[in-house]
């Protein structure tokens, strides 16, 4: 069996078609084609993989196409959170050390790779942030690769500048920016009652963003397509970004709310009783972020993927039959399109339309890139 590299993202299919193969379906493997058995190849090269999963299967042969599948990585998304610690913030520091797992157990359970990143001091007093297991290590300590505490005590305005400086800082102790990896999406969580005002100059969420994105030589995107997206908790009411949520906050935090709408986040009110549904429901908008672009895996050495044989489909998490989709580049796919297409190099797929709002609100579908056999296109 040769070996390629791991495949990313949900789950890939690779097949050819091969007008002499037989194989017959065997729960959990490869068909068993018997001891002295041969398959036939024609034209088309059959492509074995060696994946990160175990899980393996063989679907139904159709029209002469036999397609092996196996269950792949989803797409990484690294998670940086910063708290305000400061004076007024010592009921909603506990709420987040309480809840905060409800997030990352939801990412888990749908097979995300995700990383966090907690920008706070750290400490078991009221204002120390002490993330604890599974999420956070023993002792108030970092969950390498998981969970990695960055020691920087953040106050009320400085939450923005505060992410730039410790990213890339000398000091050990507050660096992060080796815990996010390239490809992945970022995710910021900045959490408090108050309003940035750094860094300089304002309007101050743009002079973040023109800074953000010269980090990292691309790892947060560029201006015509960044890789980051805003999910602040904090003083607007849910509704009215312009109405504080309720008496104690101390500014409706319009700086975040301005990142939020530049990168189709979404924010949350402070003012919440329960923080646990809110972190449920940012896992479940983090998912649906990252969930409609799938890495095209690369053939093995020395072979092509033919992009006029590539067909997609997907299976709910609920279980049941695949359902196909058909490729549809009559016009982008933020523009209308319905199915499925390529990006521009052809190094992704991007699932479009209803497609795309499947996998979004059901984080758990599966979804199968199958190779080999004539595209079905609109």
């Amino acid at each position: 069996m040769r070996t390629h590299p791991a495949l990313t993202l949900l789950a890939f299919s690779i097949a050819a078609c091969s007008a002499g193969q037989e194989r017959d379906a065997t729960p959990g493997g490869f068909a068993d084609v018997g001891g002295d058995s041969t398959i036939t190849q024609d034209t088309e090269p059959v492509f074995d993989v060696i994946l990160d999963s175990p899980k393996m299967d063989v679907v139904s042969p159709d029209a002469g196409c036999a397609t092996s599948s196996a269950e792949a990585i989803k797409p990484p998304v690294d998670i940086i959170v910063a708290i305000d610690q400061s004076g007024s913030m010592s009921e909603e520091i506990a709420k987040v050390k309480t809840n905060i797992n409800k997030m990352s157990e939801f990412l888990k359970s749908t097979g995300f790779d995700y990383r966090v990143v907690m920008i706070a001091r750290p400490g078991t007093d009221t204002f120390g942030v002490c993330i604890p297991p599974p999420l956070g290590g023993p002792t108030c300590g970092d969950n390498p690769p998981t969970y990695r505490r960055a020691a920087q005590e953040v106050q009320s305005n400085d939450a923005l500048g505060l992410i730039l400086s410790t990213y890339d800082s000398t000091n050990d102790l507050v660096k992060w920016s080796g815990s996010l990896r390239p490809d992945a999406t970022k995710i910021f969580v900045v959490i408090t009652d108050d309003d940035a005002r750094q860094p300089a100059p304002s309007p101050y969420w743009q002079t973040f963003d023109n800074e953000i994105l010269k980090r990292g030589a691309g790892t947060f995107g560029t201006a015509a397509k960044r890789k980051y997206v805003f999910f602040p908790i904090c003083g607007a009411s849910e509704t009215d970004e312009t109405v504080k949520c309720g008496t104690g906050m101390v500014n409706t935090g319009s700086q975040y709310i301005e990142l939020t709408k530049l990168t189709g986040g979404k924010w949350y009110p402070l003012c919440a009783v329960d923080f646990g549904p809110l972190f449920l429901d940012m896992g479940k908008k983090i998912a649906g972020k990252v969930a409609c672009e799938l890495t095209v895996p690369k053939p093995p050495t020395g072979e092509t993927i033919d992009p006029n044989k590539v067909n997609v489909s997907y299976t709910p998490s609920s279980g049941g039959a695949a359902k196909e989709l058909v490729q549809d580049s009559s016009k982008p796919c933020d523009g209308g399109a319905n199915g499925w297409q390529f990006n521009a190099d052809k190094t992704k797929i991007l699932l479009c339309g209803s497609a795309c709002t499947v996998v979004q609100t059901d984080p758990g579908t599966k979804v199968n890139v199958v190779f080999g056999c004539k595209t079905k296109v609109e």
